[in-house]
């Protein structure tokens, strides 16, 4: 399971999924809890919808399915920020 978690991030890293720009929408909840079911994680499968998320992260994720696969591999540690891609940070 921690392989296939590794290979999920992996894999959404390297095909250009994260990107940051500028946006000011309002918060939204999104509930993940039918990607947590044994067969959506088997799947591992998203459609190819844009409707960006910023998350707690400062990474825009392309859609929700996208978002709660990537947030149940990191325990539920993340919270959405806003509708539409993540602001620059000034780091």
């Amino acid at each position: 399971m921690e392989k296939s978690k590794a290979f999920f991030l992996a894999f959404l890293t390297t095909t250009g999924y994260f990107f940051c720009a500028n946006s000011n929408t309002s918060f939204k909840v999104i509930p993940c809890s039918y990607y947590q079911k044994k067969f959506a994680q088997k799947k591992h499968t998203c459609s190819i919808r844009v409707s960006p998320l910023c998350a707690s992260n400062n990474v825009t994720y392309p859609n929700s399915c996208v978002y709660c696969f990537v947030k149940i591999a990191l325990n539920l540690s993340l919270q959405i920020q806003h509708s539409g891609k993540c602001l620059k940070s000034n780091s």
